[in-house]
């Protein structure tokens, strides 16, 4: 019995991970450099290093 739940419990994690992954069509980017222009990103916060260099963070679509 404990191995079908198991079973039954780790096919439902599967089957929301897999619907959460479908659903993710954007990218993020963290870095000093600007994305190309066709990479179709924007800007979405600044962050900043211990040792003081400043990193953007980028929203891009596919």
């Amino acid at each position: 019995m404990r191995a079908l739940l198991l079973a039954v419990l780790s096919l439902a994690a599967f089957a929301i991970v897999l619907a959460n992954a479908v659903k993710a069509d954007y990218s993020i980017h963290v870095g000093s450099r600007t994305p190309p222009a066709e990479a179709h990103c924007h800007r979405v916060a600044t962050r900043s290093t211990d040792d003081g260099r400043v990193l953007n963070v980028y929203h891009c679509r596919p």
